[in-house]
């Protein structure tokens, strides 16, 4: 019984130590930083805001190597958004602050089925050296 119980508290403690260097940073893909609890100090702010079908912006620019909080804003309808292949996804009212290290493109999608236009609801994130 006393075995099992170190077996049981161990398996905790080791759970317990993965849950926590999980934590606040990283999540993304490799060469990306994210900060979902936005504790880094973000050398940018991008608000991108999205109406019924449309992005505020043709693109969106950044730099890399520079911390950046992304701040998405649904103006009309219901609308996320996510960026394939780097784990940013938010919603509504949410920010992320993240650190791209390598320039790039991708591309921001919008991740909430919102009617005939949604399969046009894309824009593009370049990343700039």
């Amino acid at each position: 019984m006393r075995t099992r119980n170190l077996s049981v508290m161990a398996a905790a403690l080791v759970l317990a130590g993965l849950l926590a260097a999980c934590g606040g940073k990283g999540g993304g893909a490799e060469g990306i930083i994210i900060d979902k609890s936005n504790q880094t100090q973000a050398d940018s702010v991008i608000e991108i805001k999205a109406r019924n079908f449309e992005f505020d912006q043709d693109e969106y620019r950044v730099k890399s190597g520079r911390a950046v909080r992304f701040h998405f804003i649904s103006e009309e309808g219901v609308h996320g958004i996510k960026i394939p292949d780097t784990g940013i996804e938010l919603k509504d009212g949410q920010s992320v602050t993240v650190t791209f290290e390598h320039p790039g493109e991708y591309e921001i999608i919008c991740s909430i089925p919102c009617g005939t236009g949604h399969s046009k609801m894309f824009v593009k994130l370049i990343v700039e050296a």
